[in-house]
């Protein structure tokens, strides 16, 4: 990569990385004196024993409620000031296992902040989200599936925003609004998008062991529990993004009969057919919109990528790169709009810091395909870790003699 730049392009990504150097002394020193370690805050592969308290229903911030009443992200700027979250330790959440001090100072400056509302944006989201759900309670869980959260599974670790049960809460109450239909006529997508983490997260995290699959199995229809454990797949399909752009450019992309890929928890091989394909990348889809950034989204046509300030944003990117794609075949089912733009020009920028100013004089193409890479590197090497196999094939529909 370095040959492809210039004297001066080289010398600003080295300075760059003088805060990178940074961070990972910073997390190095937190993981020696963290009295929690990984394995204690965390289920990874291997943990045999755990001490969990009871699953309790998560809450919603202002930003989830705001999605849930529009169906949408939106730019936030004018509704909150930015702070830095001093006390983020990726140690304690999900992104414990990132390794890569690059990656981790990404992920420390996209996640790394807090909004503060003002006065007036807060009255408008409520009133808002109470017109979609007017008695302000989440929509009924049948109690066996909580059940079975709160014994068998570990949900303590952190999520990027909030806790882990504040993001499964979302998930399933945004689908439960905005998922009206799909090609399977399914009505159980936010039991699906509530269950989507249990058989393993992006980062080898698991909240159940692969023990528990039966009892798990037993809890839910067949169409169900096939999408549940298929969910860590193509979160890991979505990040790696092969297997999305395999399908914008397939020239028989309607000819597909099936796909078969490996599932995450124990690499055993599953076969989903092209409409439960297609649906479970919508359920990718609601997913990923919990993971855009607040603010500063665009317009910002004439500098950034994407109309956007956040090129160096792996989840930004990702979404992109999924809606246009279901848009743009007719498959996309979850109602949810575009992200809503505010009309003016960009000409502000989030809080101004270190990593803003250099990332602001850098070649915005380097830097999006830099943390491409990246991403594509951490999925790959997650799932050497486990033995999970990122392989896919796609069958087709044979066509006729006399076609």
């Amino acid at each position: 990569m370095m040959k492809l730049l210039d004297s001066t392009d080289r010398s600003l990504l080295l300075f760059a990385l003088v805060p990178v150097v940074w961070i990972a002394l910073v997390e190095r020193r937190k993981k020696k004196n963290s009295r929690i370690s990984v394995n204690d805050s965390a289920t990874t592969k291997n943990d045999t024993t755990r001490n969990k308290p009871s699953v309790t229903i998560g809450e919603l911030d202002l930003r989830r409620k705001s999605q849930i009443a529009t169906g949408r992200a939106m730019d936030h700027r004018h509704d909150t000031v930015l702070r830095r979250n001093s006390d983020l330790d990726l140690n304690k959440t999900i992104f414990s296992s990132v390794k890569s001090p690059l990656a981790r100072y990404f992920l420390h400056q996209q996640l790394g902040w807090y909004p503060m509302w003002s006065d007036a944006s807060v009255a408008r989201i409520l009133a808002l989200y109470k017109e979609q759900v007017p008695d302000d309670s989440p929509p009924p869980i049948p109690p066996e599936i909580l059940h079975f959260m709160s014994e068998e599974c570990d949900f303590r670790v952190e999520h990027a925003d909030g806790s882990f049960m504040d993001h499964l809460r979302w998930c399933h109450d945004f689908t439960h609004c905005w998922y009206k239909s799909d090609a399977l006529g399914s009505d159980s997508a936010p039991l699906v998008l509530l269950l989507h983490s249990i058989t393993g997260v992006a980062t080898n995290f698991f909240p159940m062991k692969a023990s528990s699959l039966p009892k798990l199995e037993a809890l839910l229809s067949p169409p169900v529990f096939k999408q549940v454990v298929a969910f860590p797949t193509f979160l890991r399909f979505l990040k790696q993004r092969s297997f999305i752009r395999d399908l914008q450019s397939s020239s028989n992309l309607f000819q597909i009969q099936s796909v078969t890929l490996h599932r995450v928890i124990d690499n055993k091989p599953m076969t989903l057919t092209s409409d439960e394909m297609w649906v479970a990348l919508n359920y990718q889809l609601i997913h990923s919109l919990d993971f855009l950034p607040l603010t500063h989204l665009g317009h910002a046509k004439k500098q950034f990528p994407n109309g956007s300030y956040h090129f160096d944003s792996a989840f930004l990117s990702e979404y992109h790169e999924l809606y246009n794609l279901l848009l743009s075949k007719n498959k996309l089912f979850v109602d949810i709009k575009p992200i809503q733009l505010l009309s003016e020009e960009l000409t502000d920028c989030p809080p101004w810091n270190f990593y803003s100013f250099v990332k602001g004089m850098l070649s915005p193409k380097l830097v999006s395909a830099t943390v491409e890479k990246l991403t594509f590197q951490n999925v790959q090497r997650f799932s050497d870790e486990i033995g999970h196999s990122l392989t896919y094939e796609f069958s087709y529909i044979k066509k006729r003699d006399d076609e």
